[in-house]
């Protein structure tokens, strides 16, 4: 039988709704996405004190490190943007105008493209990740939602 304690808990504002949660890749922060606050909350990963707390777009959902560990992409999911985070300050860096509704991030091998599903817009967002520019749409089925790269 697994033995299971709860270590410690973090407040939110109420109705805050905290949506997702990601640990970073250097396992140093913990990142969440506060779908009615339209927040990005970042907390230290030992203590789980709050290291960061910056604005979204509107009901952010899910965030993903480049895989150069620059910058963290954030989606959210009633709005046409995606914002890139700088992984090292936590502050927005550039936000793109991808359509409504982005969700899942994937990134190419190289780590040079990134792909957001677009729920809304029925397409997935092709992105520069050197550039930080959004490159093109495919069109997808309806409401994608999930995606895998290989």
């Amino acid at each position: 039988m697994i033995s299971r304690k709860l270590v410690k808990t973090v407040s939110f504002p109420a109705r805050s709704k905290p949506h997702m949660l990601r640990v970073s890749p250097n396992g140093k922060e913990v990142w969440v996405q506060t779908a009615e606050a339209n927040t990005n909350v970042v907390l230290g990963a030992d203590d789980l004190s709050v290291l960061s707390t910056e604005p979204t777009g509107n009901s952010p959902v899910t965030n993903a490190w480049t895989p150069d560990r620059r910058y963290s992409i954030i989606t959210n999911s009633k709005d046409t943007i995606a914002q890139v985070f700088d992984a090292r300050t936590f502050k927005e860096v550039k936000r793109l105008t991808i359509g409504q509704g982005g969700t899942n991030i994937g990134f190419s091998k190289d780590g040079k493209t990134a792909f957001i599903a677009v729920t809304g817009a029925n397409s997935v967002a092709v992105v520069d990740v050197q550039k930080l520019a959004l490159e093109s749409q495919i069109r997808a089925g309806r409401e994608p939602q999930g995606l895998i790269v290989r």
